[in-house]
Parts: structure tokens; C-alpha cells; sequence
């Protein structure tokens, strides 16, 4: 009987997802050169090439790809069952994989992932941040157990467990001449210095369509794949941003930003959603963790805490 261990399946499929050995490394914690160890060793036991490297990274074979679908199935099997273990015993536990927009983490770490440890502590959390696309495929791909997006497309292969619209703000100084307003157009920001986050993210594909339907031009004096560097841009009176109010509450709070609605068509009411794909089997670990993020994140209606 064919018998693969977990470890080198474990360490294949962390490849396969990332790409590349190294990312998967990074991912894991531990050397390029114990993953390549374990996956030349699975190779040698099965008899068969599972990626070859080229000039333009990694390939995989038709076996590789085989290997990594027996890895994705084998995980959930063992997270299934984790999961029908802790019923019986009157609980819930196993693994939960979330890829989130990084405008959701302060929301989630405080409201959701703080009230989960209290509430299902042997539930175990894997978090990753990526922009709209690669959550998407994630999802898609079965790498992510949930993902936290805003403005997603809405594709009929991903269900919405919970969805709620808010609108995208501009963010200014405390001091800055929008301050204060209950909302404004995107017309009244379109001379000022701003900072865009890049084309990955969904705000940025927002304006973008906003930009395109009006027939206006933003061209920012800085362009970012992070949105702590574009909140900070504000913060130092650099100039301004555009992000949903949720994403800097904290700092909203402080009153050290002040977050005006954007009133254009487009961009006053965005949603955000909790997606998995559609069919994929749900844990109750995973039907846990989304509830609880549905009930206490502020992106998806959760009073202020």
C-alpha cells in the first residue's frame, strides 16, 4: 500500500500554493533546504518528478498537481475529523485558513480573533494578507478555508456567508478643509496630494471605475502596496487616502484622521464580504470562526468597541 507521510506532504503543498520553495519557506518558518529535502524524498519514494525548476520558476508536472490535490483532501479529512472529535466531546476545534484584505486586520484581530480565543480555543487560526486577486483565486483553489473582502466580484462559484456596504472615505488631517463634512465627491479631492494603494487592491479598482465614469484624473503623489503606508501618509499631513472608515477606526477614534464619505454613486455603498467556495465542505470550526467575524467586526455592522 502507498503510504505518504505529512510532513513532506504538508511541505509540497505549501509549495504548490506559494509558488516557490522559498515563499513557502518564509510562510512556514523553516529553510528552503528542509523543504527540498522532504519533497526530493517523497519524489524518490514515488518514482516520479513532482516540479521542475525553470528559468521562469517552478513547474509542476501532471504528478505534482495529482500530489497536491491528494494533500489539499488529506488536510481536510484530518480537519474533519478533528472537528467530529471535539462534537462528540461537546466542542469545537480544528484548523481554519483565512486570507483577508489588510484593511480588515485591526477589525479582526480585535473583535474576531480576540473573542475566539476566549470563546473556541482549540480552534487554531492561519492568517494571511493578499490583495482582492489573489484572494480570489485562493478561495478558488481551495488554499483558504474563508476570505474577508471588500468590493469583491461577485462570482457564482463563491458563497457569502455575511455582507454588509459601507461606503469608501476620503482620509484627511484632523485640521484638513474636509474635515468634519459629512460626506463630499470624489470630484472636490481630485487636486489634492494622495496616496493610491496599488492596482491589487479592490479601493483602488473603486476609484479606478469611479475615475473612468466621471471622467476625472487623480495622479498621486505616491502609490503603495501597504495601506499602513498610505495611512501614514495622512498621518505625517502628507496629504490624503481613500479607505473605508473600518480600516482606520482606531485612529478615528484618537481623532488623529478624519474619514468623509465619498458620495459618487460608485464608491457610497461597498461591500464587504465573508466568502468560501461554494460546495467546499464547512467545519464547524470554519462555520464558527465566520459567524463570530459576521457578529463582532465593525466591517460588517458591529458596533464600535
Amino acid at each position: 500500500m502507498l503510504r505518504i507521510d505529512d510532513k513532506p506532504l504538508r511541505y509540497f503543498l505549501a509549495v504548490f500554493e506559494a509558488g516557490s520553495i522559498r515563499a513557502a519557506a518564509d510562510g512556514l518558518h523553516i529553510a528552503p533546504s528542509a523543504i527540498s529535502r522532504q519533497i526530493a524524498g517523497m519524489e524518490a519514494d514515488l518514482g516520479v518528478l513532482l516540479m521542475e525548476r525553470t528559468k521562469q520558476g517552478i513547474r509542476f508536472t501532471e504528478a505534482g498537481r495529482l500530489v497536491a490535490g491528494h494533500a489539499r483532501r488529506r488536510l481536510e479529512l484530518d480537519d474533519g475529523f478533528a472537528a467530529e472529535l471535539a462534537a462528540a466531546k461537546g466542542g469545537i476545534a480544528g484548523r481554519v485558513h483565512v486570507i483577508t484584505g489588510e484593511g480588515f486586520v485591526v477589525d479582526l484581530m480585535h473583535h474576531a480573533v480576540a473573542a475566539l480565543a476566549g470563546t473556541f480555543p482549540d480552534v487554531q487560526l492561519s492568517i494571511d494578507v493578499g490583495g482582492t486577486d489573489r484572494m480570489m483565486n485562493g478561495i478558488l483553489k481551495d488554499a483558504y478555508d474563508i476570505g474577508l473582502v471588500f468590493n469583491p466580484p461577485r462570482l457564482p462559484e463563491l458563497d457569502v456567508l455575511a455582507e454588509a456596504e459601507k461606503p469608501l472615505c476620503v482620509l484627511v488631517p484632523p485640521h484638513h478643509p474636509l474635515a468634519g463634512r459629512s460626506s463630499c465627491t470624489l470630484a472636490e479631492t481630485v487636486d489634492m496630494k494622495a496616496a493610491l494603494l496599488a492596482e491589487t487592491f479592490g479601493v483602488r479598482k473603486l476609484i479606478a471605475g469611479a475615475e473612468a465614469a466621471s471622467g476625472l484624473r487623480i495622479r498621486p503623489a505616491l502609490v503603495t502596496d501597504s495601506i499602513n503606508v498610505a495611512m501614514h501618509f495622512v498621518l505625517a499631513g502628507c496629504g490624503i487616502t481613500y479607505l473605508p472608515a473600518f480600516a482606520v477606526s482606531r485612529q478615528l477614534r484618537r481623532g488623529e484622521v478624519s474619514a468623509v464619505p465619498l458620495s459618487d454613486t460608485a464608491l457610497a455603498h461597498v461591500p464587504s464580504r465573508i466568502v468560501v467556495r461554494g460546495g467546499r465542505p464547512r467545519t464547524g470550526a470554519v462555520r464558527a470562526v465566520a459567524e463570530l467575524m459576521a457578529a463582532r467586526m465593525e466591517a460588517f455592522g458591529a458596533e464600535a468597541m
